[in-house]
């Protein structure tokens, strides 16, 4: 059964669970890749801001934006960041599956937690990464390793690596950061 914001109530919950902390501090993303510049660090496919929220609260003197498909789930992280008291945290409904409605070159960071096996075409999604990129800037992909029970829904972190490489990303790298996730980091070029 949906709520008013078409949003599977389960879902909303599983997102919120506490327990998934348990495997994955999204804190941790801060590690691979620092914010370049003065620009938003930028969380795509934010959901309810799993690792938006986190964010916010660590960087309180930088804007943090989540950006997700559905409008519902930006709704929800809006609520909660207010009831937080993070005025640094911005959100916004993406308009298509690849476009962020951010200006060219003005994020400091990108990250993707557990979105990457979502997508259905990764490389244009990637594209408009690096376009939101500042110069030399960072995108970190957190998700799942593959394993056998995964039903086709765990990417190898080499398709990762791919997909970053081929939207044109520079310094393709893996962090070992959590026993369950890959986490895969790439950079903007340093001009254009």
């Amino acid at each position: 059964m949906a709520d008013e914001l078409k949003m599977d109530p389960a879902r909303i919950a599983r997102l919120r669970d506490p327990k998934r902390l348990e495997t994955i501090d999204p804190l941790r993303i801060l590690e691979a890749a620092t914010p370049v510049g003065e620009g938003p660090v930028v969380d795509v496919g934010c959901g309810v801001g799993f690792a938006t929220l986190p964010l916010a609260r660590r960087l309180p003197d930088r804007e943090v934006v989540g950006v997700d498909l559905l409008a519902g789930m930006v709704e929800l992280l809006a609520a909660d960041a207010a009831a937080a008291g993070l005025a640094n945290l911005k959100t916004h409904a993406m308009p298509g599956p690849a476009a962020i409605p951010l200006d060219a070159g003005s994020a400091s960071l990108v990250c993707m937690v557990q979105v990457h096996h979502e997508l259905d075409d990764a490389p244009a999604l990637m594209r408009e990464c690096r376009r939101v990129l500042a110069p030399g800037a960072a995108i970190v992909v957190v998700d799942w390793k593959p394993d056998d029970d995964a039903k086709g829904r765990r990417l190898p972190p080499e398709r990762i690596e791919a997909d970053l490489s081929g939207a044109g990303f520079a310094d393709v790298r893996r962090h070992d950061l959590y026993p369950l996730h890959s986490v895969i980091s790439g950079r903007a070029p340093a001009s254009g």
